[in-house]
């Protein structure tokens, strides 16, 4: 299937990849936690990318354009498609533990499940380029 330097390279790109998509979603989780959620925030963990939908959904923003009612809750609630891509942690920390799978056990499985992984990880950063700025 795979060569080792292939296989190395690509398990390396993923879990850099959802390490780094964990370190933001525990920074925006953070933010929505402490009442200071905006546009970025409410998009990046709802996968809403248009902000007339973003006031649809969550209502209009006070007068610092902070959504501070909002709960995490609520917007895993409301999450649309490139919000799971974006902000499921789940689906990052099993991208992070497939890293040492795939070093350790080289079999075909665990190659396809490097790549559904590796596409996961694409999807995410697609998606990120659709959020407003």
């Amino acid at each position: 299937m795979l060569s080792a330097v292939s296989l190395i390279a690509i398990a390396l790109a993923v879990f850099l990849s959802a390490l780094i998509r964990l370190l933001q979603i525990m920074q925006l989780r953070q933010r929505v936690r402490a009442g200071l959620t905006g546009v970025r925030e409410l998009a990046e963990l709802s996968g809403i990318t248009e902000p007339k939908d973003l006031q649809d959904v969550f209502g209009p923003p006070g007068l610092d354009r902070v959504w501070s009612h909002i709960t995490l809750k609520f917007i895993e609630q409301k999450r649309r498609m490139p919000g799971y891509f974006l902000s499921d942690h789940r689906l990052h920390w099993a991208c992070l533990a497939l890293m040492p799978l795939c070093l350790v056990i080289q079999h075909w499985s665990t190659e396809l499940l490097l790549m559904i992984a590796l596409l996961i990880q694409a999807g995410a950063w697609l998606s990120a380029t659709r959020l407003p700025k």
